[in-house]
C-alpha cells in the first residue's frame, strides 16, 4: 500500500486533502480490502506464495500505473492478452526491470524469509475465520464512518479505485476471465445475407478496388489536415483527399475499437460478447460476392477476420529495406499492393492494418530519413526524453504515415485495371504525456480527448468517381460534420455498392453522393 500505490494515493488526497478523516477512514477502508485479499487466497500453506504474488503484481502494475497513467482493467488484460511479443517487449525497460526488483522481487524474497509459525488444522481455520471477520469489520467500520462521501467518490471519481493496486488489476483480471467464458461455444448469427452488388459497381467497366487503411494510435491532434501547426501530413494535402475532422473512436485500445468499427453494434451497442455473436463487415461484404483481403503490420485481425481464412501477416520477406530495423515499418504493404494489382480481377476490399504510431517505441516506426521532427526520442523509456523529443518522434511517425498513404493512392491512382478507393481510419489515439497520461487504453470514461478524437480520410479516384456517379463536392461538404467509427461499416458498403439491409443510409457517408 506504501510503495504501489502512488497514484492512488495522490488521487484520494486530491479528492480528501481538506479533510484528513476522510482521507484517513477512505485509505482504512482501502487498506484492509488489501488484507483481505491476502488472507483470502493465502489460508495456511499458501499464505507466502500469494504475498509473492500479489507483491510482484502490484510491483509490475503500479509501474504502468505511476509512470504512464496507464490503467490495469478488463480492457487492459484483454490487451495484453491479445499483444505480440514484438509488441509487449517495448514496455520491458530498465527502469521496469529495476522497479519491479525493488518493490516486488526483494519485499517477496523477505516475505518467504519470514517463518510461519504452523497451527493445526482447527485452529489454523479457526484463525483464519476470525481474521477475515476482523478485517470486514474494520472495512466496514472505515467505510461507513462516512458512507456518504465515500460512495460519492467511487461513484463519480472512478479513477481514484482504477489506480489502485492490486485491486484494479485483480478485478480486470477477473472480469476478463468472465467474459472469456462466457463467449465460449459461441454460435455466430447470420448478418447481411440479403447483400447484393448494386447496379453502380455492376455496371463498371472495371473491378472496385477499395483500400481501407486501419490506422494504428494516430491522433486528430496531431495531423496537419485538422490544423496542427505543423507539416505532419504534407503529401496527403495534395492529394486531394476528403479529410473529417470531428471523428469520435469506438474505444481507447485495438482490442476494442478494430472489433467495434467492422461491426454494425454502434459504440453504444458494442460490447466484446455481442460483437463475436454476430457477423461484420468482412462476411457482409463477403455474401455481396466482394473479395475480402487483410493485410497485417500490427497485432492481427482481432478476431473480426478469423472466418475470412486469407489473413497475411507481413514479413521481412514482403521487403527487407521495411524490416532492416528489426521490426517491418508500413513501407512493408507497397510492394506487395504493386505486385497484387495486376492480379485483382474481381470486385475487392483490402484492409490494411499498420502499425502507424504504436508506442512506446515510436523511432522504430519509420526510417532514419523520415526523421523530420528532431531531436526526436530514441527509447521505449519516456523517462529519459524531454516532452519535445517524444512529441517529435511521434510525429515522425505520422509524417510517415502521410507518406505511406499518399504513395498507395499514387499507385493506385497510376494504374488502368481497377477502379480505386482508400480510406484511412485510426483506431484510437494517443496520450504523450498530458496530465501524466502515456500511450493509451485509458478507460473511456475518463480517455483524455487524445485518446478518442481521430483522424479520418477519404480519396475516391477520377475512374472512381465517373465510373460509380460520385460527386466529391457532397463528400467533401459532409467533411466537418461530427463522425465516428461507427459509420465505416456503413460508409464501406456504400463505396462497393453493396445493398443490404443492414446498411444504415443514416450511417453512410456516401449516401447522397452517388445518387443513392
Amino acid at each position: 500500500m506504501a510503495a504501489d500505490n502512488a497514484t492512488f494515493w495522490g488521487r484520494a488526497y486530491a479528492v480528501f486533502g481538506d479533510h484528513p478523516l476522510q482521507l484517513l477512514g477512505w485509505g482504512m477502508a482501502v487498506w484492509m480490502l488489501t488484507l483481505l485479499t491476502l488472507v483470502v487466497f493465502g489460508l495456511r500453506v499458501l499464505l507466502r506464495p500469494a504475498a509473492v504474488v500479489l507483491l510482484t503484481l502490484s510491483a509490475v502494475t503500479s509501474y504502468y500505473m505511476d509512470k504512464l497513467g496507464i490503467v490495469i482493467d478488463r480492457e487492459m488484460i484483454q490487451n495484453a492478452m491479445l499483444t505480440t511479443v514484438t509488441e509487449s517487449k517495448h514496455l520491458v525497460t530498465a527502469n521496469f526491470v529495476i522497479h519491479v526488483l525493488v518493490w516486488g522481487i526483494l519485499p517477496s524474497v523477505a516475505a518467504m524469509w519470514f517463518k510461519v509459525r504452523p497451527a493445526g488444522m482447527l485452529g489454523g481455520l479457526w484463525r483464519w475465520v476470525m481474521t477475515v471477520a476482523l478485517t470486514v469489520a474494520v472495512f466496514a467500520a472505515a467505510l461507513f464512518s462516512d458512507y456518504k462521501a465515500f460512495s460519492a467518490v467511487a461513484r463519480e471519481r472512478k479513477d481514484v479505485l482504477a489506480s489502485y493496486q492490486p485491486g484494479a488489476a485483480i478485478g480486470g483480471a477477473a472480469r476478463y476471465a468472465k467474459m472469456m467464458l462466457k463467449s465460449r461455444d459461441v454460435t455466430v448469427a447470420p448478418l447481411g445475407r440479403d447483400a447484393r452488388k448494386g447496379p453502380l459497381v455492376t455496371a463498371a467497366a472495371k473491378p472496385v478496388l477499395t483500400v481501407v487503411f486501419v490506422g494504428e494510435t494516430a491522433r486528430a491532434q496531431n495531423f496537419a489536415l485538422n490544423g496542427y501547426d505543423r507539416p505532419t501530413t504534407p503529401q496527403l494535402a495534395k492529394r486531394g483527399v476528403v479529410n473529417f475532422s470531428d471523428v469520435t473512436a469506438c474505444g481507447t485500445s485495438t482490442a476494442v475499437s478494430v472489433p467495434c468499427m467492422m461491426s454494425n453494434l454502434t459504440q453504444d451497442g458494442y460490447s466484446y460478447d455481442a460483437a463475436i455473436r454476430q457477423e461484420n463487415l468482412i462476411d457482409v461484404l463477403g455474401h455481396a460476392g466482394v473479395d475480402v483481403l487483410w493485410w497485417d503490420n500490427n497485432t492481427g485481425d482481432q478476431g473480426t477476420a478469423s472466418r475470412l481464412g486469407r489473413v497475411r501477416r507481413m514479413g521481412p520477406s514482403d521487403d527487407p529495406a521495411a524490416c532492416a530495423q528489426g521490426e517491418c515499418t508500413d513501407a512493408v504493404f507497397l510492394a506487395p499492393l504493386a505486385a497484387a494489382l495486376p492480379d485483382i480481377t474481381r470486385d475487392t476490399v483490402l484492409f490494411i492494418h499498420m502499425i502507424g504510431s504504436h508506442g512506446p517505441s515510436y523511432y522504430l516506426r519509420y526510417p532514419r530519413e523520415f526523421e523530420t521532427f528532431k531531436p526526436a526520442c530514441h527509447t521505449a523509456e519516456f523517462a529519459d526524453c524531454t516532452a519535445e523529443e517524444i512529441t517529435n518522434a511521434y510525429d515522425n511517425t505520422i509524417l510517415f504515415t502521410d507518406h505511406v498513404i499518399s504513395r498507395t493512392i499514387d499507385m493506385l491512382n497510376a494504374q488502368e485495371t481497377v477502379l480505386p478507393a482508400v480510406v484511412f481510419l485510426s483506431d484510437h489515439g494517443e496520450s504523450l504525456g498530458e496530465n501524466g497520461l502515456y500511450l493509451h487504453a485509458a478507460p473511456y470514461f475518463m480517455a483524455p480527448e487524445t485518446q478518442t478524437s481521430v483522424p479520418m480520410v477519404m480519396w475516391l479516384s477520377d475512374a472512381y468517381r465517373n465510373a460509380l456517379g460520385v460527386d466529391g463536392s457532397c463528400l467533401a461538404a459532409k467533411a466537418d460534420a461530427p463522425v465516428t467509427q461507427d459509420n465505416l461499416f456503413h460508409t464501406v458498403l456504400g463505396l462497393m455498392d453493396v445493398t443490404t439491409a443492414v446498411r444504415s443510409a443514416d450511417l453512410d457517408l456516401t449516401r447522397g453522393c452517388n445518387g443513392t
